[in-house]
């Protein structure tokens, strides 16, 4: 027979995490024979690894009902579910003993004991989730762990025996059409099922050893150390470590899966491990291979394959008899799950009160569309409720008889808005506020979402504004929902002339109104916003301003505005700073929530930017005052550094040069003489946005003051190297560690600047340095990742969600404490 296989499951955009196990498997297991399972359809990127580990397409696997298994599962799904279809592959290839193992674990030491198990006979080795009690409050609990199974398959063994071969046959049922994460229901992926494997099957080996398995769910009970070049875990060797939810470019919350841990307070033993390991995925290609498109994410046609689209095909038999065998060639399988849409929210509620279960696929598609008008929908709900399985439920009078109260409360929430009537865009966000549904709960995880931190609070701001100020607010409902803080949202996206269509906001508001407000607005638009709330008699108990200012006084044109609130909360010190010298109210500072996501499969072509060029930004909005984003100072670094270079480009994004003609027409002006200007003048979504800061290479701005800086830290997020001018704002985050903070000198504002009067300070930043720091930075690779691998670990750690969502619950449960009141709705 051939010798031990070891194989992993990825996708393309996992390949980092393969390349870097195989590469620990090969130290640690050199006479293993390594695989690696393909779960995409480009082979080419892991063919070129072929010293590394043998890629297996999915066709070799011999995988039941065709382009159907592919389809049903999202790529969780998928990955998890081709499993023990690996497992059969390379046992019948001829290999005494397969070992599977995730892609994010590592290897530190030889697998001794579980090459022992199998020479002693084991058919199967699994290794428990837990090896003692959780003695902490922190997720995952022992609740947690039993929901998603007590053994964790990241890692399991089979040896080539007749009892293996009934597992995987047995296993293989579940998986055909099971492999969920449906937590509710019993099932978590593959896993779940394992629990009944040492009941059903003989030659069950459970591995106790304190060294396998390591990771954050018994990292509590399991302390590190090291020795030399060893690492131990109470006492015994470490084999192998399970990185199970970091992300190697913000690692500070060690996994998105738990909340009892950061990186600075696991212990430097285990601190040291994890940034050795983040180091090791970054350098096997984590930017070239997480960018890379999953191949069966869309329909022939391009149009996105959504989870629900899936699950519904997997569910109904009919569905997948109507379709046929290809379903990837038929995209009018669609579910409709926009969050906006009244209708499917509609015929939801309907079947769920009456059937007590989910609408069904042809019932979305032939209704849903009805349900957006109100005659069709009491027709549709009259249909339902007559219905034999209706009837046939215990308590079908009394639902029946209850349906008028509670439609008239689901109506009064919602409105009644249709798809045929059109509407000014504004109107559109103002009818979404209020029409937009509960939004489904998300993917369980094994530390379960926070519970509710504190009272809730009404977020009224620019909701769907695309400018900084409402991308603020955007933030920080991000930052509720992380901290699991209920929030609802009132638009005054009137107030501003900027496109309005970011709707993220709305995917977990709330419909109920409670005793807080915060106005995410400025000073200057307090009044008219309180006047805005009063009349719609959108009363609160307690109003929380939120406020920029970009000098270090606030003028005496913004004290009115304090006889509208009780507290102002700004982004920065330096805000805060300014508001507290005149404030009669308290000022706390809750800085912005960052967090970017760029598109997978990104490509510089999309925004007509050379592939063979560092890429330098500098980005603003018109509407922001030309001479305080100071883009000509820019300017003149770039072309002292790089004017001559053909190595660099500049691109120079902006919004609302079409309202300032003259000061745009001078910009492009003043880079005439430069041949390697790109010019964005145009609304870009935030996805957009976030793509065209991931294409590029450093972020330089020169401005003379900052609120806040949301670019610098959105790229710094993106592990980017950021230039700016070392003052205001953006130094809360920046530190020459981190970016490269340029001199200044602080001069009086000579005349006024629009909002801006005359005489406070502002700075000028020294070109001659700007330009020195950039020079370093174009010449230096690894200087450019040393700053941004440090940039994106302390803006994850520091204004991260969940870490500023942390902060807004601290401070309502002290308003809580004072004011009992709050503690309940408006």
């Amino acid at each position: 027979m051939k010798p031990q296989a070891i194989v992993t499951i990825v996708s393309n955009n996992y390949l980092h995490y393969a390349r870097t196990l195989m590469q620990s498997v090969a130290r640690q297991q050199p006479d293993a024979e390594r695989y690696c399972i393909i779960v995409d359809t480009d082979l080419a990127p892991s063919r070129l690894l072929h010293d590394e580990f043998e890629a297996v397409p999915l066709t070799a696997l011999g995988l039941p009902f065709g382009e159907e298994f592919m389809f049903q599962y999202t790529v969780l799904e998928l990955n998890t579910a081709v499993k023990p279809w690996a497992l059969q592959y390379l046992l019948e290839r001829g290999h005494r003993e397969v070992l599977y193992i995730d892609p994010d674990i590592c290897l530190y030491q030889a697998l001794s004991e579980v090459n022992t198990l199998l020479q002693d006979g084991a058919s199967i080795v699994l290794t428990p989730h837990l090896l003692a009690p959780v003695t902490d409050a922190s997720e995952p609990g022992e609740l947690a762990i039993r929901m998603v199974g007590a053994y964790n398959l990241g890692f399991c063994a089979v040896s080539n025996q007749e009892t293996t071969r009934q597992f995987l046959k047995w296993w293989q049922g579940k998986l055909a059409r099971d492999c969920v994460n449906d937590i509710p229901n019993g099932v978590f992926v593959d896993q779940s099922w394992i629990d009944l494997v040492p009941g059903l099957f003989a030659q069950v080996a459970i591995l106790r050893h304190p060294g396998y398995n390591v990771a954050y769910w018994n990292l509590a009970q399991r302390p590190l150390s090291r020795s030399g070049d060893s690492w131990h875990v109470n006492g015994q060797p470490l084999v192998f470590f399970h990185f199970s939810g970091l992300d190697p470019r913000q690692p500070h919350g060690l996994s998105k899966y738990q909340t009892r841990y950061t990186l600075d307070s696991v212990g430097p033993q285990a601190r040291q491990l994890v940034l050795e390991y983040c180091e090791r995925v970054i350098g096997n290609g984590l930017e070239q291979y997480a960018a890379m498109p999953y191949g069966f994410a869309h329909f022939n046609d391009g149009s996105e394959i959504s989870a629900t689209t899936r699950s519904y095909y997997r569910v109904f038999p009919e569905v997948r008899e109507t379709v046929g065998p290809h379903p990837f060639g038929r995209p009018e399988l669609a579910v409709d799950t926009r969050p906006n849409s009244i209708g499917t929210a509609r015929l939801r509620h309907v079947y769920s009160y009456f059937l007590g279960r989910q609408a069904d696929f042809d019932a979305l598609q032939h209704f849903r569309h009805s349900c957006e008008s109100m005659l069709s929908y009491l027709y549709v709900t009259l249909s339902v409720a007559l219905s034999a399985e209706s009837r046939g439920r215990r308590g079908w009078l009394g639902r029946l008889l209850g349906w008028p109260l509670r439609m008239n409360r689901l109506t009064s929430q919602a409105g009644d808005v249709t798809a045929s009537t059109p509407v000014p865009a504004a109107m559109k966000v103002a009818a979404l506020m209020s029409a937009t549904p509960p939004s489904a709960p998300p993917a369980p995880s094994p530390a379960g979402p926070a519970g509710a931190a504190g009272p809730g609070i009404n977020l009224v701001g620019y909701i769907a504004a695309e400018l900084g100020i409402g991308e603020g607010v955007r933030g920080l409902a991000r930052a509720c929902h992380a901290a699991g803080i209920a929030y609802s949202v009132v638009d005054v996206g009137f107030q501003t002339q900027n496109r309005q269509s970011d709707l993220q906001a709305l995917a977990h508001a709330s419909s109920q109104r409670f005793a807080i407000d915060l106005l995410y607005v400025n000073a200057d638009q307090t009044a008219q916003t309180a006047a805005h709330l009063q009349a719609n008699n959108l009363d609160s108990i307690y109003r929380i301003g939120y406020w920029h200012w970009e000098q270090p006084q606030l003028p005496p044109s913004a004290l009115p505005a304090f006889s509208h609130l009780h507290e102002i909360w700004a982004p920065s010190r330096f805000v805060h700073d300014a508001i507290a010298a005149v404030s009669p109210l308290p000022v706390v500072t809750i800085p912005h929530a960052v967090s970017v996501s760029p598109s997978a499969g990104l490509r510089r072509s999309r925004f007509g930017l050379p592939d063979d060029k560092l890429l330098v930004l500098v980005m603003y909005d018109f509407h922001s005052y030309q001479q305080r984003k100071n883009p000509q100072a820019a300017i003149a670094a770039f072309r002292q550094a790089a004017g001559q270079s053909h190595d660099a480009a500049l691109v120079i994004k902006t919004i609302n040069g079409a309202h300032y003609p003259q000061a745009m027409a001078q910009l492009r002006a003043e880079v005439a003489d430069l041949g390697q200007v790109i010019f964005i003048d145009d609304y870009l979504s935030r996805q957009q946005a976030w793509d065209l800061q991931a294409c590029c290479d450093i972020l330089l701005s020169l401005h003379r003051a900052e609120g806040f800086g949301l670019v610098p830290a959105e790229m710094m997020f993106l592990g980017k190297p950021v230039i700016a001018t070392g003052w205001s704002a953006n130094m809360d985050f920046m530190t020459p560690e981190n970016s490269m903070p340029v001199q200044f000198t602080l001069q009086p504002l000579a005349a006024d600047v629009g909002a801006y009067p005359a005489g406070p300070l502002w700075a000028e930043a020294d070109i001659d340095h700007a330009a020195s720091c950039l020079r370093r930075l174009l010449d230096d690779r690894q200087l450019r990742r040393q700053l941004g691998r440090q940039a994106a670990y302390d803006i994850g750690r520091q204004l991260s969600p969940a870490s500023v969502g942390r902060q807004i619950a601290a401070r309502l449960q002290i308003l809580q404490h004072w004011y009992p009141a709050l503690r309940g709705k408006a």
